[in-house]
């Protein structure tokens, strides 16, 4: 399906621009949710799985690279963990300060890419990387920033960034071995699994939600990790990680644009540079591609 499509590197870029629109509505559709974050991140996996299995399934291939198959079965058991330790973060610390930490995945992508996979990023990956995250702070507010100390929520939104950016590298390995739809299928499912169990143990609900929260997570699960990791990982098999998780960061601008109509939240002047200065960021690592 997706992989019949011809490897040109705007399109390649577009499905990913697609992939970054879709999950700027992860952090929307959690707060209009009002349900705990490990139990969103348990439905927003397990709704998309559910969501994506028919269509693998009239599409799916006569034969399935097992070695593809278990990175994308490491994958979802990296996205699960990432994502329960990032919503974990977001109860227990500041949001602002776990959002930054957590974009740190960059780095850890950019250093892994280096001793493990050989590919040395490019000084365009650097500075592009650094003014990224410097306008992620700007958006948050520098003093906030300052003035705050550190403490477990932030270490575990530090270790989220970590199993996010593995996730990166990991899935752009695995997309050369397995197609979109089987990837996608295997490693959401995986994770939908983690998630599930980690509910159990912390004995956090997953029924019982009122009519509006119902809505909020179907939407959590169809349009940011449907259609958004879809296109994700399907832009991964032709863009490096390296540069991908630099434009992933880009969603904290496009959230804060849809939460204005959305939850009435408006941009203040600082803010509006700080997305600048994210955009600025994306485009010099991307600055070869374009």
């Amino acid at each position: 399906m997706f992989d019949q499509l011809r490897n040109h590197r705007l399109l390649n870029f577009f499905v990913l621009g697609l992939g970054v629109l879709c999950i700027s509505w992860s952090a929307i559709f959690v707060k209009l949710s009002g349900v705990p974050g490990l139990s969103t991140a348990f439905y927003r996996m397990a709704i998309g799985f559910v969501g994506v299995l028919p269509i693998w399934y009239f599409n799916r291939p006569s034969q399935v690279n097992w070695k593809g198959l278990k990175l994308a079965i490491v994958c979802g058991f990296l996205f699960a963990i990432d994502i329960s330790l990032w919503n974990t973060a977001i109860v227990i610390s500041k949001a602002s300060i776990s959002t930054l930490l957590a974009n740190l995945a960059p780095v850890w992508v950019g250093i892994a890419a280096l001793f493990f996979w050989k590919q040395k990023p490019t000084l365009y990956f650097w500075m592009g990387t650094a003014i990224s995250i410097f306008g992620v702070a700007i958006i948050i507010g520098l003093n906030e920033i300052l003035s705050t100390r550190l403490n477990s929520g932030n270490l575990l939104s530090v270790l989220a960034s970590i199993f996010y950016g593995a996730y990166m590298l990991v899935t752009q390995k695995g997309r050369a071995f397995i197609d979109t739809l089987t990837f996608s299928v295997v490693s959401m499912g995986t994770s939908a699994f983690i998630l599930f169990i980690l509910c159990l143990v912390f004995q956090m609900p997953i029924w019982g939600f009122e009519s509006h929260a119902w809505w909020a997570l179907a939407g959590v699960g169809l349009i940011p990790q449907l259609v958004g990791w879809l296109s994700i990982n399907y832009a991964l098999k032709f863009i490096k990680p390296t540069t991908a998780s630099v434009t992933l960061l880009s969603q904290s601008v496009f959230t804060a644009l849809f939460s204005v109509p959305v939850l009435g939240e408006y941009l203040n002047w600082y803010e509006g540079i700080g997305a600048v200065v994210v955009l600025c960021g994306i485009y010099l690592v991307n600055k070869k591609h374009i």
